[in-house]
């Protein structure tokens, strides 16, 4: 079958197997008809058959295909089902469509993710089932909950948005999943932690270096590409408001409007950071380069405000795109239509550098978005075309709600459109 890359390789097996049996014949082929002649004519006396009508030689090649193509056909079998029950046993009766589907994924198209929070999962869980050449670029602000007392207890950067990225990419199993997402409810020093985030911050004492760690992790939970921080720099996420105010913690900046009544004027970094190089290397070269969906102020902008991506985006020949978010986020983004949540991500990255804008076009049922109204969210409005041609980006508009009684993207519809770009 085509795709899976195996025939070359067997190929070159029987060249090697071929050119060691043509030696053989060249340097001892002799040696090799005299006992084969030798054989041939003790079989003919064994099995009392006619000279005349069998000749040594030709009695010999019979014994020789047939014994051949019984013990080639029962050694191939029973190697393939030792190979298959000892590595992959539940792929056992379509192990043709599993190695296509590896070899698919293989060289599947390059794709970076630059977000965080539960929107950058969503998009991750997708996109697995089409590539392994994935890379999230995860912003590292986060000071809620448990990332915020690890932060402060052990100096590492939050693991929260990261172990996500981790689960959401990892082909570990959905126990796994389930393990390492298990917050505890008890205990005076375990109470509101998540096992991912002390299993992180576990391997970060012994590796010595976040990075090394992720890796490590990245190996145990067998993930489908990479997760990357986008600095190794404690920071804190601030915004300087319309009204003057300044706050300097990313869960105020969450909910500006709310507490403080005013919108955000400047947002920035303390201290300013750094991108990790190998984020910086990830971007470059990659196919697409997709923003979001998540929350605007505290999960896709602060990656842009880390020195270096973006001019690692405007330097990169990747597709830009942005994908924004079906509902508004309270006490962040209350009342911004499409075009609000492109203008701050078109104000950071220094101009009109997306190529696309992925917009959901899909309805719900009424009544999800009334369960949604009383805690203050709203559906993101689609502004007119006339409002969004000053980007100067393709603007896809497509069906990209879940089934479930829940306003967000469907992972797989989002990935194919995403995908789709990539032409």
């Amino acid at each position: 079958m085509p795709g899976v890359r195996f025939k070359r390789w067997v190929l070159v097996v029987g060249i090697g197997i071929i050119c060691l049996l043509l030696f053989f014949v060249l340097a001892f082929g002799r040696l090799i008809l005299l006992f084969t002649d030798y054989i041939g004519k003790q079989a003919i006396n064994l099995f009392n058959l006619s000279i005349a009508e069998y000749s040594p030689k030709l009695v010999i090649e019979l014994i020789l295909f047939f014994t051949g193509v019984i013990f080639l056909a029962l050694g191939s079998r029973q190697l393939y089902n030792f190979l298959v029950d000892t590595f992959i046993p539940e792929h056992k009766g379509r192990i043709a469509h599993f190695l296509i589907k590896k070899s698919q994924l293989r060289v599947g198209s390059n794709i970076v993710v630059i977000g965080g929070g539960t929107g950058l999962n969503s998009i991750l869980r997708g996109l697995k089932n089409y590539t392994n050449n994935i890379t999230a670029i995860v912003s590292v602000a986060d000071e809620g909950g448990s990332s915020r007392r690890l932060r402060t207890e052990f100096g590492i950067l939050p693991p929260g948005d990261i172990r996500n990225c981790l689960v959401a990419l990892s082909d570990a199993g959905p126990e796994l999943g389930k393990l390492l997402d298990y917050r505890f409810k008890e205990g005076s020093g375990l109470k509101g932690h998540s096992f991912g985030n002390l299993f992180i911050t576990a391997l970060q004492r012994i590796e010595g270096r976040f990075d090394k760690a992720l890796e490590e992790v990245s190996k145990i939970l067998a993930i489908r590409g990479k997760v990357l921080p986008v600095t190794l720099k404690p920071i804190h996420l601030c915004a300087e408001l319309e009204n003057g105010k300044m706050i300097e913690t990313e869960p105020e900046v969450e909910i500006h409007k709310t507490r403080y009544n005013s919108e955000i004027k400047k947002l920035f970094l303390k201290p300013k950071a750094e991108a990790f190089p190998a984020a910086v290397k990830a971007i470059k070269d990659a196919d697409i380069i997709v923003l979001g969906p998540g929350s605007l102020y505290t999960s896709i902008l602060p990656n842009l405000l880390v020195r270096g991506i973006v001019s690692a985006i405007k330097d990169s020949g990747a597709k830009k795109v942005y994908v924004c978010n079906v509902m508004t986020q309270p006490g962040e983004t209350d009342n911004y239509s499409a075009s609000d949540h492109i203008d701050k991500i078109v104000k950071y990255l220094g101009g009109n550098v997306l190529d696309y804008i992925v917009l959901n076009k899909a309805l719900a049922p009424e009544n999800i978005y009334e369960k949604y109204k009383k805690t203050g969210a709203r559906r993101v409005k689609i502004d007119e075309d006339c409002m969004l041609e000053r980007f100067n980006a393709w603007v896809i508009k497509e069906d990209l709600m879940t089934k479930q009684d829940l306003l967000r993207h469907d992972p797989d519809k989002l990935a194919r459109t995403v995908l789709g770009l990539h032409k």
